[in-house]
């Protein structure tokens, strides 16, 4: 029996330890494009201050919609993949916990 709970408690760990750098790297790719996102924005806001006419500032919030609706499109990609992942390993573990437990319990009815 201790056999089995050592094989969830290592398991957990090693599933733990996965999902903290999972997320730390969710984490760490988050800031960069949120530094990526100042940037923009600062660029299209000094753009749109230095416009010369109001056609001239149109374009430039047009630009400016257009590649925050991009942005956007992006993120929301990067944050699905994201959790799938997460998903994906998570089932991974689970299942290879429920067939560590079944071998076990398999031996130990033998």
């Amino acid at each position: 029996m201790e056999d089995g709970d050592t094989a969830r408690q290592t398991e957990a760990t090693s599933f733990n330890t996965r999902l903290f750098e999972q997320m730390r790297d969710m984490h760490r790719t988050w800031l960069e494009r949120l530094q990526g996102i100042r940037h923009l924005e600062s660029d299209f806001g000094t753009r749109l201050m230095t416009a010369k006419s109001r056609p001239e500032a149109a374009i430039v919030c047009g630009e400016w919609i257009a590649k925050h609706v991009e942005t956007i499109a992006d993120e929301q990609k990067t944050f699905a993949k994201a959790w799938l992942r997460l998903i994906v390993d998570m089932m991974g573990s689970a299942s290879a916990v429920s067939a560590k437990t079944s071998e076990h319990d398999h031996k130990s009815a033998e």
